[in-house]
């Protein structure tokens, strides 16, 4: 026996009364992408503020959405909430970062290893132009700007790889790791450290030497690395 249900969905006249439901992503999706996009790329400060009130009106939508996208990524530990339901960036201190660079310096390489044989010459135009980006925005001390383009940087790299389980926990480790980020120094950003890295890993991608371009990516991390781990001792309160 058909069912009504069965009935419905083959009923063309219904099917046109009724319309099509839109199976796209729903608005919660749409917030929390939004949200995890921004949290990858480092554009809030480690520590800062979120509300769904404010990221509701920023986002053009209703606060349900917000609120769930929000509650997502504090269950991913991509967002910290106190005791007093309010929400914020993570705000990593000097052993927890140390912590989420070992992994990174760990699984990066293997990524850009894996990824150097697929990139095509245009996807390698692709991050030089990137890079040079990256440059002009730090000559501008657009530093914000410049960062996020570092993450588009190293992203795409750990993109071509192919390699989504590996991608999954490299996202987790930069959703975590994202905001501390901006914790880099003037001094560190003008001397154009990150940039000349990227151009050791370029030369090495050009020449698809897997080898070189994992060395190449490992220095970039340990060397941007150290250099937060010197702000983060710092920041510490005096015995």
């Amino acid at each position: 026996m058909i069912s009504q249900i069965d009935n419905l969905k083959a009923d063309p006249a219904t099917r046109d009364l009724l319309g099509v439901v839109d199976r796209g992503p729903s608005l919660t999706d749409q917030v929390y992408e939004k949200l995890r996009h921004g949290l990858l790329m480092g554009v809030w400060s480690p520590g800062e503020k979120l509300t769904a009130r404010k990221l509701s009106r920023d986002l053009g939508v209703s606060l349900t959405p917000a609120r769930e996208a929000i509650m997502r990524l504090v269950n991913e530990g991509a967002l910290d909430v106190s005791e007093k339901r309010t929400f914020s960036t993570v705000d990593l201190d000097c052993e927890q970062y140390k912590e989420v660079m070992r992994l990174r310096g760990a699984l990066e390489p293997i990524a850009i290893e894996l990824a150097t044989p697929l990139f095509s010459d245009e996807e390698i135009k692709r991050l030089v132009d990137l890079n040079e980006q990256m440059k002009e925005m730090i000559g501008e001390e657009r530093f914000n700007d410049a960062l996020q383009i570092d993450s588009e940087f190293h992203l795409s790299i750990c993109d071509r790889a192919n390699q989504p389980f590996m991608r999954s926990i490299i996202d987790t480790l930069w959703l975590r790791a994202g905001p501390t980020r901006n914790r880099l120094s003037y001094s560190y950003r003008k001397r154009l450290i990150g940039y000349e890295n990227h151009k050791r890993i370029l030369a090495a991608l050009q020449l698809r030497d897997a080898a070189a371009a994992a060395v190449a990516v490992a220095r970039d991390l340990s060397e941007g690395a150290a250099a937060i781990v010197a702000v983060l001792n710092d920041d510490k309160p005096d015995a």
